[in-house]
């Protein structure tokens, strides 16, 4: 098994583990498949700069789904005052993770944030 690091400052574009996504309801319980929750990265929330489909299927295809269904940025939920952000400019080329760019700064507020709704169980996908 092989790791690869390609780290630019301040963005960075890599296939480690260093970014763990899940998603989480309203009461900080994760989410399934097929249910739209807030897009959660290392214990903080995910800005929509630069965000898009590619993005969305990126980060679902990451979390082991086969893809998004939809995703969207409101502020819905007072929880999300009690975490950071802590990812902004996710730019993906294609729905690879390999393919994106992202930063661990910011320059946004909560009302930003990505709520997602991943769908089908797929192969979580690590490069050897």
């Amino acid at each position: 098994y092989t790791q690869f690091y390609f780290v630019t400052e301040p963005k960075c574009s890599l296939t480690t583990p260093d970014a763990d996504f899940s998603l989480i309801d309203w009461k900080g319980r994760d989410v399934g498949v097929g249910v739209r929750g807030l897009l959660i990265v290392n214990e903080g929330t995910v800005c929509n700069d630069d965000f898009s489909n590619n993005s969305a299927n990126a980060i679902c295809r990451r979390m082991g789904y086969s893809g998004q269904i939809s995703w969207t940025s409101t502020d819905k939920w007072k929880m999300q005052d009690d975490r950071t952000i802590a990812m902004d400019d996710v730019f993906c080329n294609t729905s690879e993770w390999s393919s994106c760019s992202y930063s661990w700064s910011h320059n946004c507020n909560h009302s930003k944030d990505v709520f997602l709704q991943c769908q089908g169980v797929g192969e979580l996908i690590t490069e050897n």
